[in-house]
Order: structure tokens, then C-alpha cells, then sequence
């Protein structure tokens, strides 16, 4: 049985892809420790997969205004000391990064210890985790057709996200009459992360009634709060 450090926190755009990639290790018969951070999106989320190993991670976003560096650079290395003590508690196989600030820590950390250190991007534009921390990656997986020129051609391989067992099991009309809306009517759904989603969500808003007007069913998935 391998271990895997899993870092997939941050933002549930992060989260739920490694808690899926878990899944299908435990069903392969291999662990995994989740490493999320301290805000409430991620602690909202973990109350649904008790059977999952999490461990909360300090850390904070990076920015270029004074405060916010400092505040992060700070937080930064208190990840990465809590990181190179999971290796060495749990002794793992491999580090897992689906990129945020949480993915730099542990990232660092493996490359340290010497394990193979995987990246994966859901975005089609890499975010500043996975253009920097690519460079030195065993294996790189971005989705098709994106080229990230940083990172060495035989470290990138092709993959879509994990995706969680509950919603590939779930029947489209059953999942529907769930969230309480009608199997017979087009549904649009909306979803977006980082700088995107705000947009998105605005355009939901003001399209909303037109929608309702032709017919069409909108769901929008948004942060919490938004």
C-alpha cells in the first residue's frame, strides 16, 4: 500500500478534485492525507467525507502589497515546517499539489525529501503555483492542449480533474429532483473560480428572469457567501 500527501486546499475548485483523486486511491487500496487550509469553504466541505484523512495547513495567499506579502512569506514557511514534519511522520510515496497556496508548502517540502512531486491544473491558464513549482516536478498534468512552456516536455502528461464518486453516480434526472428542479426543463449551469468567477456570477444575475422567461432552468455554483 503507497501514502500520498495530497495538498487541495484553499478553495473548493482545489479541494474537490483531491478529495476525489483519494477516493480512487482508497479504492485501489491506498491512503492519503489531505492537506487543506484553515478556511471555512474547506472545513465546510471535509464534513462530508468523515472517511478521508485531513490535516489543516497554515498559509495564505500570495500578493503584492506589502502587508500581504509579508503575511504571506510568514505563513508560508510556517506550512513548509509542517509539511517537512508529515514526511517525516508519515513517510510517504509521493506529494500530490493541485496547485494554491497550499500546493507550494508541501511541494517544496517533498522536493526536499527527495519523492516524486505530481502537479495538476484544471485551469487553461496555469496559475503562478504550477508555473513556478512545475519547473521541478516529476509530473505535470495539465489539461488538453494547454502548453505550459516552463515546465520540461517530459514532465506533462493530459488528464481532466478527478471528479467525486457521488456526483458520477448520481442519475441526471435523480440529481435534479434533488436540488429541486424540473427534470422536463433545460438547465443551465453556471461555474467558475479565481478572478472568473465574479463575472460569472454577475451575468447570472442580470440573466436570471430572461432565462426563467424562455424556459430554462439556471444553477449557479458559487463561493460561499456570493
Amino acid at each position: 500500500m503507497s501514502h500520498f500527501l495530497i495538498s487541495c486546499g484553499g478553495t473548493g475548485g482545489h479541494l474537490s478534485p483531491g478529495i476525489a483523486l483519494a477516493e480512487g486511491l482508497a479504492e485501489r487500496g491506498h491512503a492519503a492525507t489531505l492537506l487543506i487550509s484553515e478556511k471555512k469553504v474547506d472545513a465546510r466541505l471535509i464534513e462530508k467525507y468523515p472517511h478521508l484523512n485531513f490535516a489543516r495547513m497554515p498559509g495564505s495567499g500570495f500578493a503584492w502589497y506589502p502587508v500581504q506579502l509579508a503575511r504571506c512569506i510568514v505563513s508560508q514557511l510556517r506550512a513548509l515546517r509542517v509539511c517537512r514534519r508529515l514526511i517525516r511522520e508519515r513517510s510517504p510515496d509521493g506529494i500530490v499539489g493541485f496547485g494554491g497556496f497550499t500546493s507550494a508548502p508541501v511541494a517544496l517540502a517533498g522536493r526536499l525529501a527527495g519523492l516524486p512531486v505530481m502537479l495538476h491544473e484544471s485551469n487553461r491558464v496555469p496559475g503562478l503555483a504550477i508555473r513556478t513549482l512545475g519547473r521541478f516536478a516529476t509530473r505535470v498534468y495539465l489539461p488538453p492542449g494547454v502548453r505550459l512552456g516552463s515546465v520540461r516536455a517530459a514532465a506533462i502528461r493530459y488528464a481532466g480533474p478527478p471528479v467525486r464518486r457521488e456526483i458520477v453516480r448520481t442519475p441526471q434526472t435523480a440529481a435534479r429532483v434533488a436540488l429541486g428542479l424540473d427534470p422536463a426543463q433545460k438547465l443551465l449551469v453556471l461555474l467558475g473560480g479565481s478572478q472568473g468567477a465574479s463575472a460569472r456570477n454577475q451575468w447570472a444575475r442580470d440573466h436570471v428572469s430572461s432565462l426563467a422567461h424562455e424556459g430554462v432552468q439556471l444553477c449557479c455554483v458559487t463561493g460561499l457567501g456570493k
